[in-house]
């Protein structure tokens, strides 16, 4: 006997230990326990509430119940706790299809947390107040108040937060049938998961992108994702996904065309939310249902899911519901403004005051810049000043070298100029002097030397001149002869010839002349025709040839 009772109780552990213990909601229901105050106590609840809500959503009500009647007790500041279990509540609410409840509950939240300016808490409501919003089709809404929460946990760099904001996005862009911005967004979800090493929340994020997926008409790969993901939902004992999941693998069966394993799953969803009293996910299993029923030509069964889903769908999604959440809304803006205009009243003298004291003090800071501006321009100009004139003292001292100089070289040129004018006067006397000789007696001074003279002196114009006037009497009887013998020839043409017989070269001539050279080649060959001379006979060989 002893020992069947141990072999039963080894197999009652064995069976214990071979399903999967939810350790984190092990040591959350024992925090509960071990709170030795109130506070303690509604913290440990709001943990564990928070905690539930993506499990077993139904006992966030009991929870918040608990924590209403602890806050009743307290005497501390605990408008934050009323607050998150406020923030709690409208979730389950939202799950209930509650959405006006929901709604209200959330905006009593948002002014608690805007008074406590707690921004994290305020960018959670605004995720969740875009849920509502996304639940009413109200999707463009919806996308808002989802990119209000973003902007705030950028800045707060909330990984977590906005891997959720952009994971539910996906699902209003979807909607709006937006399929690439959706992709976009549930791509950066994932990127954050990652970042926070949230395998829970990244393996919903891949359930996400499966409907986008299917959306876009790859069903067997949404499947695959699918059946994965309901695999790990049901390890961790995720309720509401796994009602979805089911759904979604039913829809992914029927585009698929297998309509007995889609017929499955959506029965196997719509009795978990049935009783899990969800409605939405209600609502979504009749529709699937109605249409694998469809598909299988069995009209009667689609009807009848027709009127279930239709009747969920009006008392959910109505005029009604829509019209009262725009008067919230309305209402919740309008008390909004009335705090602001009676905190202004109040704080009005105060703002005012401190108004004309910074005033004041940006006066007195303006007049201070205004003198430190006027004295660094002073300086400036002062220095500007100085250093033009310096600049300038030194512009006019270089001038002054410059011109210094150039006088210096100027008479150095005028002392050699003079000194070569008294060579050359002397030279030019003695050569005059030579030539006076020369007109009683030629005879006495060679040719050769007066040539051999003139080439190696510098003459300028008088000396030019003077070698032209006693041309004609070194060659008088010479300059006869030829005048008697061509008298067409002009008086250039003489001085040429003189010099040609002479024995100047062409060069010379032309140096001696200020002619170019092709200017005396032209005289030479005009020469030739007067001359009568022939091809065959040279200019200087006939002028040389004549004898006087």
């Amino acid at each position: 006997m002893r020992k069947s009772i141990v072999f039963i109780f080894l197999i009652q552990s064995l069976l214990l230990y071979s399903q999967e213990i939810d350790t984190t909601l092990v040591r959350l229901e024992h925090n509960i326990k071990i709170a030795a105050t109130d506070s303690l106590k509604v913290e440990a609840l709001l943990e564990i509430s928070e905690y539930q809500k993506r499990r077993d959503f139904n006992k966030v009500k009991e929870y918040y119940n608990a924590i209403h009647t602890l806050l009743k007790n307290v005497n501390y500041d605990k408008r934050r706790q009323k607050a998150k279990a406020l923030s709690q509540l409208g979730i389950y609410q939202r799950r209930k299809s509650n959405y006006i409840a929901a709604y209200e509950n959330y905006l009593i939240a948002k002014n608690i947390f805007t008074e406590l300016n707690d921004s994290s808490e305020i960018a959670t409501l605004f995720h969740n107040i875009a849920m509502v919003n996304r639940f009413q089709k109200e999707y463009k809404k919806s996308i808002q108040y989802f990119k209000k929460a973003i902007e705030i946990n950028t800045k707060k760099n909330r990984v977590e937060a906005l891997g959720n904001n952009y994971n539910m996005m996906s699902g209003s862009y979807k909607r709006l049938n937006k399929l690439d911005s959706a992709f976009y967004v549930i791509s950066k979800a994932i990127i954050y998961f990652d970042l926070d090493n949230n395998y829970e929340g990244k393996q919903q994020a891949l359930s996400n992108k499966a409907t986008l997926l299917g959306a876009k008409g790859n069903h067997q790969e949404a499947l695959t994702i699918y059946l994965n993901y309901l695999a790990y939902v049901k390890k961790i004992k995720k309720k509401r996904s796994i009602i979805s999941t089911q759904a979604n693998i039913a829809s992914s069966y029927l585009r698929l065309k297998e309509y007995e394993k889609a017929l499955s799953y959506v029965n196997n969803s719509i009795d978990l939310a049935d009783k899990e009293q969800s409605r939405q996910n209600l609502h979504t299993g009749y529709v699937i249902r109605s249409k694998i029923y469809k598909a299988m030509d069995e009209y009667d069964l689609a009807l009848k899911d027709v009127v279930a889903y239709t009747e969920i769908n009006n008392e959910i999604f109505n005029l009604k519901n829509t019209k009262k959440l725009k008067e919230i809304e309305i209402l919740y803006k309008q008390e909004q403004q009335r705090l602001k205009d009676s905190i202004f009243s109040s704080e009005e003298q105060k703002l005012l005051v401190i108004e004309a004291k910074n005033q004041k003090l940006q006066k007195q800071l303006y007049a201070v810049f205004l003198l430190i501006s006027i004295l660094i321009i002073s300086v400036s100009i002062l220095y500007i000043t100085r250093y033009l004139r310096k600049k300038k003292v030194r512009l006019k001292e270089m001038q002054l070298s410059t011109e210094i100089k150039q006088l210096d070289n100027e008479l150095i040129s005028t002392e050699k100029e003079l000194g070569f004018s008294q060579n050359e006067t002397i030279l030019d006397l003695e050569r005059k002097e030579n030539l006076a000789n020369l007109k009683h007696d030629h005879h006495s001074i060679s040719l050769e030397q007066i040539v051999s003279d003139l080439r190696s002196s510098n003459f300028e114009e008088e000396k030019i001149i003077l070698l032209k006037k006693h041309l004609t009497v070194l060659h008088k009887d010479y300059i006869k002869l030829l005048k008697t013998t061509h008298p067409s020839l002009t008086k250039t043409d003489l001085e040429i010839c003189s010099y040609v017989k002479i024995g100047l070269s062409r060069t010379e001539i032309s140096n001696l002349r200020n002619t170019s050279l092709e200017a005396v080649k032209s005289t030479r060959f005009r020469l030739k025709k007067k001359l009568n001379l022939g091809k065959e006979t040279a200019l200087n060989d006939y002028l040389l040839s004549i004898k006087s």
